[in-house]
């Protein structure tokens, strides 16, 4: 009797918690706020997942969205840590950003597992939706092959015949050297070196004076936040550029045109999925950011505000917020925003839409605050991602 009336007890209790869990939709952001990749998103996101709660009203099938966050200090096992006790113990439904590509692929085996849902936005690793699919996961901004891609062909377009690749010396790192050299090398171009920074670097001489010993017509900076800002002054300082070796990076953040000035990069071209003076529904949305955070957002953080806004129509739309059911709703909902342009939702979870060849605005152009980039051009969606035909995920 006494087993039975102990197990009657912990039944009626865990009823309670998943009835107490399933009246609050929660998103959890789960990001860098403290250390190398906190000026690319960190609060900045969080603040932009709650703008879109609001924005959506605040509820959902009546029901509060809350969102709660937490920095995982670009360590894997706390950010595993974070993500387990939300799901398993907090009642989060999905989580959102995960910033760092080491970070997100242990979330992506623990959402997998407890059936939940990941809104994708900072990493650049494609496994998720490649070699470790698990159905459960929406990336929604970006990869290698669309930001990679976009920057090579520039460059050969522009008779580019020899490349040098700097890269910081982690996951990320590692892919976006991969495709570089795939690109490089499938255009019957030539590449004279690469060498890899661990992640943290400030004095990049080294680095930098083999790349201009190289010979390379042009240097690839795989790197972003406080590295890049770094590399960038130091290859400034030894007048690389002026030498006439042209300097890339794959992809460029708000934040980091901010920390280095106009001064140090214009002229230089990076992909992007998104800036904030894309088109007018963009720049809306970066002045009511500016009014909260006080800067022009990044792309993660508006790509975080339209996955969030996508997965809490998708929760409309499924009349529930069981992860099947919103995601076979996001793939029927349409996917049309500031942020999404030309978008289509694969199978995998790749949101592949248009991307965008940026150039660095000169002193002379900038117009106001943060007006750090002009369009080169677009790159439509189809063109941009690697084809879903082309896709090892059988989903």
């Amino acid at each position: 009797m006494k087993k039975l009336l102990l197990a009657t007890t912990m039944l009626v209790a865990t009823t309670l918690v998943s009835q107490a869990q399933d009246n609050t939709v929660k998103i959890g952001v789960l990001n860098d706020q403290s250390t190398s990749f906190s000026a690319l998103g960190g609060t900045e996101v969080v603040r932009a997942a709650e703008l879109a709660v609001k924005d959506f009203g605040g509820s959902v099938l009546g029901n509060p969205i809350e969102v709660i966050s937490a920095d995982h200090q670009n360590k894997p096992d706390v950010g595993l840590a974070i993500a387990r006790q939300w799901l398993e113990r907090d009642g989060v439904d999905a989580i959102a950003d995960v910033a760092n590509s080491a970070v997100s692929l242990g979330v992506n085996t623990l959402i997998g597992e407890q059936q939940k849902v990941g809104l994708f936005v900072s990493p650049l690793t494609d496994r998720p939706t490649e070699a470790d699919c698990n159905g459960h996961i929406v990336a929604w901004a970006y990869d290698a092959y669309s930001t990679v891609g976009t920057t090579v062909a520039a460059l050969l377009a522009e008779g580019g015949e020899s490349f040098y690749i700097l890269s910081p010396d982690y996951e990320a790192g590692k892919v976006q050297e991969a495709w570089v050299e795939t690109a490089v090398n499938n255009a019957g171009a030539e590449i004279k070196g690469k060498v890899r920074a661990p992640l943290g670097t400030t004095d990049f001489s080294s680095y930098l004076l083999q790349a201009q010993a190289s010979g390379a017509q042009a240097i690839i900076m795989n790197l972003n936040g406080p590295e890049l800002v770094n590399a960038m002054k130091q290859a400034r300082e030894f007048g690389i550029m002026d030498a006439g070796q042209k300097i890339a990076v794959t992809f460029l953040h708000q934040s980091d045109a901010r920390a280095l000035g106009v001064e140090a990069l214009a002229g230089v071209r990076a992909s992007t999925p998104w800036f904030w003076k894309k088109d007018e529904a963009s720049e809306e949305f970066g002045r009511r950011m500016m009014e909260i955070t006080g800067n022009a957002p990044g792309w993660i953080a508006a790509g975080t505000y339209s996955a969030v806004s996508a997965y809490l129509k998708a929760v409309e739309k499924a009349g529930t917020d069981e992860s099947e059911a919103v995601l076979k709703a996001m793939r029927e909902v349409e996917l049309d925003d500031f942020f999404v342009s030309n978008g289509t939702l694969y199978p995998n979870g790749r949101l592949i839409h248009d991307m965008y060849l940026l150039e660095v605005n000169g002193p002379d152009d900038v117009s106001e605050k943060d007006d750090f980039f002009k369009l080169v051009a677009t790159v439509p969606a189809e063109k941009a991602f690697r084809p879903h035909s082309e896709s090892v995920c059988k989903l």
